[in-house]
This record gives C-alpha cells, sequence and structure tokens, in this order.
C-alpha cells in the first residue's frame, strides 16, 4: 500500500457540504503539504513533523479567509501520485487530482464569533505572504487556533 500525505484543503461551505453528502471534489483542488518548500520557508527540518504540520493548517485557513471569507480545512490523507504543484508552492501549496470524501479525516473551523468583517477586509486581494505578515494575521494566529472537529460534524448542503 502507499503511503499517505496529510493535506490541508480550504474549502467554501458549499464543498464542504459535498463532502459531507460523500461526494468527491474534482480536481484541480488546491491544498497545502509539509513538503519541502513549506520546510525550507518556514526553517524547519524534516523532523519537526508537528510545526510543519501546524504551519499547514495554518497557511491552508488564511488561504481559505483570503478566497472564501472563512478558515474552512479539511485535511485528508492521499496518495502522493495525487499531488502535482499547485499555486502558493513555495508555501507547500499543492493541486489535488481530487478530494473524495472517504480520504477526508478531519476539519477544522474557528469559532463563530473570531472573524470580524474588518479581518476579512484587511486580507481581501493580499498575497498570502503579504497577508501572513499583517498585525491582523499575526493576532489572529497568537489569539484564536482553529477548532478541530470530526468529520461526522461537518454540516451537510
Amino acid at each position: 500500500m502507499t503511503e499517505r500525505v496529510l493535506v490541508c484543503v480550504p474549502v467554501d461551505a458549499g464543498e464542504a457540504g459535498r463532502i459531507a453528502e460523500g461526494h468527491t471534489l474534482p480536481g484541480p483542488v488546491q491544498a497545502f503539504t509539509a513538503n519541502d518548500a513549506l520546510l525550507d520557508a518556514f526553517g524547519l527540518q524534516p523532523s519537526d513533523d508537528e510545526q510543519a504540520e501546524y504551519a499547514v493548517l495554518l497557511l491552508a485557513g488564511l488561504y481559505g479567509l483570503i478566497r472564501y471569507g472563512a478558515r474552512l480545512v479539511l485535511t485528508a490523507l492521499v496518495d502522493p501520485q495525487t499531488l502535482t504543484e499547485g499555486e502558493e508552492a513555495d508555501n507547500g501549496g499543492v493541486a489535488l487530482s481530487e478530494l473524495a470524501a472517504g480520504s477526508v479525516e478531519a476539519w477544522f473551523s474557528d469559532e463563530d464569533d473570531v472573524l470580524l468583517p474588518e479581518l476579512r477586509e484587511a486580507v481581501s486581494g493580499l498575497s498570502l505572504d503579504d497577508a501572513w505578515d499583517t498585525s491582523e494575521i499575526t493576532a489572529l494566529h497568537a489569539d484564536h487556533d482553529l477548532a478541530w472537529h470530526s468529520i461526522t460534524e461537518l454540516p451537510r448542503r
């Protein structure tokens, strides 16, 4: 059996609902993983797997905030053969050929009241790197961890 790779996939509510209903999201699907590019970007070693996975989660959440206005991230174990270079390649960005519902293990989101319109506005239209460097995102990452949820809690459409 092929070794699986953890990916964090930023999605909108509609995509999350399709996964909850057991559907597959057709690719390419933007995802993030702890690859060499991410390790280099964060100055991490391959043995720093927990730190790398946390960085991947934060990057995927920020990508979702910029793109969809919310930090909603699915985590999945996928065959590495299904990954190609994606957007934000220097930050561990990869393109997933598809995201099957069965590969999703959990999801992460903010508590309901964390993301104020001002925060969404502060990162709107920014690149991932530029948004990462804002004081608003630094404060968000310091003060508001994403909440873990079981895949069975993923709301249907």
